[in-house]
């Protein structure tokens, strides 16, 4: 994807829903505001939570999982509206690192928000020490700037 040279590189925002993630993509928001960057968030239909499962299953799992990603986005992209900011949404099938790796060359992205994990009741997929890790494998990999929002 080609850019003009004045505008900033496009900011993408990782997220999976909940509570936890609407200070993620807050965070997001305001960073697109304050660089004029465009905005996209993404989620990942990503159904090796579940183990090794029948061809069949994974495909049903696949297909719910990005409904779901669907909804997350559009209540993320009216977050994004409520502040004044037109926000694209993208659902990408694959495992969580391959496709935001993928996304962010795909699009030319300089940075990428992610949330950071919470104490409370909600599952965390990362720990801090993973989380950061995960970042740096990210940044490594692309080039991006990883915000790892609080």
């Amino acid at each position: 994807m080609d850019r003009e040279e004045n505008r900033p590189a496009p900011i993408v925002c990782a997220t999976r829903g909940g509570k936890s993630c609407q200070s993620t993509q807050g965070e997001a928001i305001f960073l697109a505001q304050e660089r004029g960057a465009e905005l996209f968030f993404l989620f990942v239909a990503d159904p090796s939570f579940a183990g090794p499962i029948d061809e069949a299953l994974r495909n049903a799992l696949v297909d719910e999982l990005a409904r779901l990603g669907r909804w997350i986005l559009h209540l993320a992209q009216k977050r994004a509206s409520a502040e004044g900011l037109e926000a694209q949404v993208v659902v990408r099938q694959g495992t969580v690192r391959e496709c935001i790796v993928d996304y962010i060359q795909q699009i030319n992205a300089g940075t990428l928000v992610i949330g950071s994990p919470r104490l409370g009741s909600e599952r965390q997929e990362f720990t801090t020490d993973e989380l950061n890790r995960f970042a740096s494998d990210i940044q490594q990999a692309t080039g991006a700037e990883v915000v790892i929002a609080a």
